[in-house]
């Protein structure tokens, strides 16, 4: 039975939407990509104190995300230690990193970018979806 659970990342962008940087992991996990999309709005609104004028809000499932080397560890084993913390905030930064790269390949067309101003532009694509929201 897999046991990984969608992870949420957020990214603070530039105007473009194409410079962007990790700004946090959330701690609560969704059991589904689809799940995690229908909070991600909701979760933008908290992060309106940053300092990017865009935020993206990305749902992505660990086990879908990547198949590289570096992708974070399943967790199906019930007996498997638990991360130290070490392991976990590298595990953030990897999922991050794999986030930005995905989100530069998807963001921005000049159709976001505008309608960026209007409203959030909602995105779902296999094993991610984002949320990117102007907020200033």
């Amino acid at each position: 039975m897999r046991t990984a659970m969608v992870i949420m990342t957020i990214l603070g962008c530039d105007d473009s939407a194409t410079d962007c940087q990790y700004v946090a992991t959330l701690n609560q996990r969704w059991p589904s990509v689809e799940l995690c999309n229908a909070v991600s709005e909701k979760e933008l609104g908290r992060f309106a104190n940053v300092s990017y004028p865009v935020v993206i809000a990305v749902c992505q499932d660990p086990t879908v995300a990547s198949a590289s080397p570096t992708a974070p560890k399943s967790t199906d084993t019930p007996d498997a230690p638990a991360p130290t913390p070490e392991e976990t905030r590298q595990e953030e930064q990897s999922m991050a990193a794999k986030a930005m790269d995905r989100v530069k390949t998807i963001l921005p067309t000049r159709d976001n970018v505008e309608s960026l101003i209007k409203g959030p532009v909602r995105i779902v694509e296999g094993g991610y979806s984002w949320v990117a929201q102007r907020l200033r």
